[in-house]
């Protein structure tokens, strides 16, 4: 039994949403926005090319496998070909360490997840069902090995929401001053369950509030969203887009109408 509680014995949701990826008229490429959640990545029937922004390198995810990814500091492209399709899980970034732990690394912060093909096609059909709870119970039972799985950092989690509700907006002296711990000590442990910092969480989660509040209203302006997101200025924005996503919020917009 799952629930949103912050104790230290109670669960949280392993899973915190899915989705597919699908090309349906040519090969063509769908941009990963990064969001703070690790993921698990299951290509369908062809293989599938990842690769993060920034990296020289492209990996070849194989079909009928799941490949597990760390929370990524940077946005991710994932080239498939005509009518491939793609599984993407999202995890709670809570658990992201100790999966990873147990698993073996291929790539920096991609691990795979070492599934039979039976084991893939059962996961696929709780993706299916759009059910993130039941998703959960089956991805508990592949990680039965790790028995201390529910002991997470509750700091972690506690300064995780406090990000989430002020949409990125609030400063790292503030959630350390919250949680009354010091400066070092929130760095060390968010980086090391997580894989990030604090500031980057706080610049991924800016950016993903600013995509979704113009996704929401398309009518107001890129100027009204950049203030109403808790940028400075425009010149702000932009950066954080370069990036993340190696675009401008403009051209990245009008690709995700093309998509």
């Amino acid at each position: 039994m799952y629930t949103q509680g912050l104790g230290l014995k109670e669960k949280l949701a392993i899973v915190e949403d899915s989705f597919q990826i699908a090309i349906g008229s040519s090969n063509g490429n769908f941009t990963l926005i990064p969001d703070g959640n690790a993921e698990i990545i299951i290509p369908i029937k062809e293989n599938i090319s990842f690769k993060c922004i920034g990296s020289v390198r492209s990996l070849n995810l194989l079909a009928g496998k799941g490949y597990f990814i760390m929370p990524r500091r940077r946005g991710a492209e994932i080239s498939l070909s005509f009518r491939t399709k793609c599984l993407v899980i999202k995890l709670n970034p809570v658990y992201a360490k100790k999966i990873a732990d147990r698993i073996t690394e291929i790539s920096n912060g991609v691990f795979d997840l070492g599934l039979s093909l039976r084991q893939v096609e059962e996961l696929c059909k709780t993706v299916q069902a759009k059910d993130r709870f039941e998703m959960s119970d089956y991805l508990e039972n592949l990680f039965d090995d790790i028995s201390d799985l529910y002991e997470y950092n509750t700091t972690i989690l506690h300064a995780i929401d406090q990000i989430k509700e002020s949409c990125g907006t609030i400063s790292v002296k503030e959630i350390y001053s919250n949680l009354s711990v010091s400066k070092s000590k929130l760095e060390q442990h968010f980086n090391r369950e997580i894989g990030l910092t604090p500031k980057e969480f706080c610049k991924i989660e800016k950016v993903n509030c600013f995509i979704n509040a113009y996704k929401d209203d398309e009518n107001l302006s890129l100027t009204e969203l950049t203030y109403q997101c808790g940028y400075y200025d425009q010149s702000h924005l932009i950066k954080d887009f370069k990036y993340f996503l190696d675009t401008s919020p403009k051209k990245f917009f009008l690709s995700q109408e093309r998509g």
